[in-house]
This record gives C-alpha cells, sequence and structure tokens, in this order.
C-alpha cells in the first residue's frame, strides 16, 4: 500500500516469497494480508497477491484462510479478472484462486466457467492456456 509503486512493488515481491518458503510461519498475518489485497490498486502488486493467494486456496493450506471474508475474497478476484485493465498475468492467477475456491458457492464453477469463455474470445496466448486447463479442470470436477 505505500504510494511509491516500485517500492510496494519490492515490498509485495519479498512479501510473496516470504510466504512461499515458510507459510506457516506467516499465519497470524493472513487476515491483514487479505484484507489489503481487497483494497490493492497497484497493479503490480496485484499479481503478488493473487500468487499468494494461490497458494493459500490451495487444498493443503484453505486452512490459513479459514478466518477471512471470503465472500469478499471470491468477490475481489472475480472482478480483477473480468477488469479490461488488469494486466494478463493477474488475470490468470484469479482464474486459478478461483478454481481452487470453486467448491466454496455452487455458483462459483458455473460463473467461473462463462467468465472464462468470454476472455478466450479475445484473450491473449497465457489467456488461451490457462482458460483452456481450467475449463478442461471444471469438466472433470
Amino acid at each position: 500500500m505505500y504510494p511509491d509503486k516500485k517500492i510496494a512493488f519490492h515490498a509485495a515481491w519479498i512479501l510473496e516469497y516470504c510466504i512461499y518458503s515458510d507459510p506457516e510461519r506467516f499465519k497470524s498475518s493472513y487476515k491483514l494480508m487479505l484484507s489489503v489485497y481487497l483494497i490493492q490498486k497497484n497493479l503490480s502488486c496485484q499479481r503478488h497477491f493473487t500468487k499468494i493467494l494461490m497458494l493459500l486456496t490451495g487444498t493443503s493450506n484453505r486452512h490459513y484462510i479459514e478466518t477471512v471474508d471470503l465472500e469478499n475474497l471470491i468477490e475481489t478476484t472475480f472482478e480483477l479478472m473480468i477488469n479490461p485493465e488488469t494486466p494478463v498475468a493477474v488475470k490468470v492467477n484469479c482464474m486459478d484462486i478461483l478454481f481452487n475456491m470453486r467448491a466454496t458457492y455452487d455458483w462459483i464453477s458455473g460463473e467461473l466457467r462463462e467468465q472464462i469463455l468470454f476472455l478466450l474470445k479475445d484473450g491473449t496466448a497465457a489467456i488461451q492456456s490457462r482458460g483452456r486447463s481450467i475449463l478442461k479442470q471444471l469438466r472433470k470436477s
């Protein structure tokens, strides 16, 4: 949230690597970190926050975020994914987060599928690749 975007980017990068190296060590900070994710407007920082959320929403790590407001997390992630200003790397990370969260609410799988199909129409190679992969996984689950 630091006003200097370069410093904020580097701080988010460090946060990502610290959490990936030892998720257990930072479990007391996840509620605060997720509250920052909900209001984060720095596009460069969003990439690191979404990568952290990809880890924390995974099956083996979901227990770290049991106490957070998952509804706002999911809503914010959908908003990022469909926003035309969102960088491609963030969009594809959002796809993974939402896929990981699909069992939380019945409607997520259907909405995720529809949004991915829409993004595939004019999507970059990264969106095409990740989108098709997630659609395939959705069909299996």
